[in-house]
């Protein structure tokens, strides 16, 4: 019996071969975004779309440790400049800590510790525009004695700013205002989230000799 020519491997293969990869490449996905870890970084602070990581630097002059600190937004793995976390040696150590709101607020506060000394900053940047929202600096000069700087922070929804420096002030889409006074002794600022039909509020104790009086504030729609 004659061999049939119409199933032969050799001549099949290499043009449904070639049709495959053409379906598949069609049919394939953009390419991934590339990783907020990449480089060498390290993740310390995270929520599902938002990151921030710190990648060693080679330390310059005196300092001891460099840090490059970024955020970054996993859906596209764009990253952006934060600060540089340095320390010189004893002299002065820095440390940090991070706060995410939102999926989309980096709040962190810089806390400088040198000798008898520290001092502490605070802001918060919006990773969606890459750009600071707010920051500490009408509490920065404010010096009492071995402390200078804002004692405490809280992150707002909206990338607002609740920060405490002797005074009680607040940052947020209308601006930079006192809620207490110069020389009121505010301490444990907190803030709720916005739950089950409720604004998110500020938290805080206002200490009179032995009184504590709790406040707080309707911060508004989350």
């Amino acid at each position: 019996m004659p061999r049939s020519r119409l199933s032969s491997p050799a001549r099949v293969a290499p043009a449904a071969a070639l049709a495959t990869a053409a379906l598949l490449l069609a049919a394939a996905p953009a390419g991934a975004a590339p990783s907020c870890s990449r480089g060498g970084a390290t993740i310390v602070a995270a929520s599902a779309k938002t990151r921030v990581v710190s990648i060693p630097n080679r330390p310059k002059n005196a300092e001891t440790r460099r840090d490059h600190i970024l955020g970054c937004r996993v859906p596209t793995g764009r990253r952006f400049e934060l600060f540089f976390s340095r320390s010189f040696g004893d002299d002065l150590i820095e440390r940090d800590h991070f706060e995410i709101v939102g999926d989309r607020y980096i709040g962190f506060i810089r806390d400088f510790e040198g000798g008898a000394s520290e001092s502490q900053t605070a802001a918060v940047f919006d990773s969606f525009t890459r750009r600071k929202t707010h920051d500490s600096a009408p509490c920065d000069s404010v010096d009492q004695g071995d402390f200078s700087g804002v004692e405490d922070a809280a992150f707002l929804p909206r990338g607002g700013l609740a920060y405490e420096c002797g005074q009680l002030r607040l940052a947020d889409a209308k601006g930079d205002r006192q809620l207490e006074p110069p020389g009121t002794d505010v301490r444990n600022l907190g803030v709720s989230a916005n739950a089950r039909g409720f604004n998110a509020r500020l938290y805080w104790l206002v200490v009179t000799g032995a009184t504590e009086t709790p406040k707080s504030l309707d911060l508004g729609v989350f």
